[in-house]
């Protein structure tokens, strides 16, 4: 039914993972995903850095524009933790491409390409932390044991399970764009009032202390 009417998705408290167990007629207790990393397969990475390697998932592929943070926002979080010392990596896929490209101008932040999917999970793996919108990415980073920050703006937060890896980070107004693809608010976008600063110290806050509150008010 969640997937289905909106007042029951919005008033629902259980995770994703909760509801499917319970559809199979099991209980969930915290079970992971299972991922490779995919070492196996030989790829390098030049990932040498005193501090902890940051990877920011900027795009949210063509169809959900609704959840776009814009990319000024991004530079502005990679170039602060460039600042403290930390490599940043972009990463995307062949749709966010041109975007990187602009972030990593404007902010000094590394942008190694968009790789097949193989490849991309073994780049995720070399990061310590993923900032990333609700995508595949941030999926990968899950399954790969990432400490998260997850900005999310049109879902219910409870849907997600972070198995205490991160925070979640929300827009300082309300989404009126539950579950849409794109926003037809007509009076504000929502993640116009996410500020980077906001975002800046929930990766702080993470790298130090990964199991944190579920969200970020």
């Amino acid at each position: 039914l969640t997937g289905v009417f909106d007042d029951v998705n919005k008033a629902n408290t259980k995770s994703y993972l909760e509801e499917v167990f319970e559809i199979c007629g099991y209980t969930f207790s915290g079970e992971k995903y299972i991922l490779s990393n995919f070492d196996s397969d030989g790829y390098t990475w030049n990932m040498d850095s005193p501090r902890q390697v940051v990877g920011l998932n900027t795009g949210c592929g063509g169809r959900w524009t609704s959840r776009l943070w814009a990319e000024e926002r991004w530079a502005e979080v990679a170039e602060a933790l460039i600042s403290k010392g930390h490599k940043v990596i972009l990463l995307g896929g062949e749709q966010e491409d041109e975007r990187n490209r602009r972030i990593a101008a404007r902010s000094g932040a590394e942008y190694p390409g968009f790789f097949p999917l193989r490849e991309f999970i073994n780049l995720v793996d070399q990061v310590d932390l993923v900032v990333t919108g609700v995508t595949m990415g941030m999926h990968i980073a899950i399954g790969l044991n990432k400490k998260i920050v997850l900005i999310n703006n049109i879902f219910n937060k409870n849907e997600f399970e972070l198995y205490g890896l991160g925070k979640i980070v929300e827009p300082d107004k309300e989404c009126k764009c539950f579950f849409m693809p794109k926003c037809v608010n007509k009076d504000y976008f929502c993640l116009e009032h996410l500020p980077s600063g906001k975002v800046l110290d929930a990766v702080m806050e993470v790298m130090e202390h990964p199991a944190v509150s579920v969200s970020a008010k």
